[in-house]
């Protein structure tokens, strides 16, 4: 799944790679996810894409923002799937849901495997977007401080008697963390993911918020995790210390088996005497 690190990365890359380039047309796969959102009729992306030209690329949380010169959003995100570049030299991709070519014959492929969106947005659609104009603050901003985590955790105790898994990975809150980078947050952590918000000491807040900045910075740096693809289809270089392969091996802090649950919808990797 596409994360924090994983959209710095992309994005990065694509504003390197894709500004100035003008939409030549867009093609939507007639055979696609049923979770790939769209907000327009798939003939629609062709129309409203030819000609316009890129501005600018950002990312904030799971989402990718491509800024275009018509004033509108060409949003990719909250997705598991690839974003692939295909310069125009090299031959077309044999897969995709969404292709996009541009001037020079160059083109991104978007593939989807369970979910993700595509759309084009107005600035007063992208702002009233349920889920990408309505994120937290990311763990990577210099606004996130101790003080500004303590606020935010202790405001959503009072209104929810949820996890702390539920809190991390709803964008509402902290954006860009899935249940991918959820694992080694709450291993540096030592922090259960089932342990309820309300009942998380300071001293543990505090743990927490340093675990989240260190971690998604360490993975940025790195370009995202191992098992995804960056723009050009090379894998990142952050080796998650929880994740499947950890499965049954010494936890690298007291040496107890790593045990793999199912909680809330997906699993999680811990350790059952550092993680309480």
């Amino acid at each position: 799944m596409i994360e924090l690190p994983e959209a710095v990365t992309l994005a990065r890359q694509m504003n390197e790679t894709l500004v100035g380039k003008t939409f030549a047309r867009a093609t939507v796969a007639e055979k696609r996810p049923k979770w790939m959102f769209l907000n327009l009729a798939p003939e629609q992306y062709d129309k409203k894409l030819a000609g316009v030209r890129v501005d600018e690329v950002t990312a904030d949380g799971k989402w990718i923002f491509t800024k275009l010169d018509s004033g509108e959003t060409f949003l990719l995100g909250e997705m598991f799937g690839r974003i692939q570049y295909h310069p125009s030299e090299g031959p077309p991709p044999k897969k995709f849901h969404m292709l996009v070519t541009f001037d020079d014959e160059s083109r991104l492929s978007i593939t989807i495997q369970m979910w993700g969106y595509a759309q084009v947005l107005t600035p007063k659609e992208l702002e009233d977007h349920p889920y990408a104009g309505h994120r937290g603050p990311s763990p990577t901003d210099e606004r996130f401080t101790p003080r500004q985590f303590e606020t935010i955790l202790d405001a959503y105790a009072k209104r929810e008697n949820k996890p702390i898994k539920a809190f991390l990975t709803h964008e509402g809150n902290v954006s860009g963390i899935g249940n991918g980078y959820l694992q080694d947050i709450l291993f540096r952590a030592r922090l259960s993911p089932k342990r309820k918000v309300a009942d998380i000491a300071k001293e543990e807040q505090n743990r927490l918020h340093q675990a989240m900045v260190e971690t998604m910075s360490e993975a940025i740096s790195l370009d995202g995790r191992d098992t995804e693809r960056d723009l050009f289809g090379t894998h990142g270089r952050y080796t998650p210390v929880m994740d499947k392969r950890a499965t049954g091996t010494p936890c690298p802090n007291c040496g107890t088996p790593i045990e793999k649950i199912s909680y809330l919808g997906g699993s999680c990797y811990l350790c059952s005497s550092c993680q309480t």
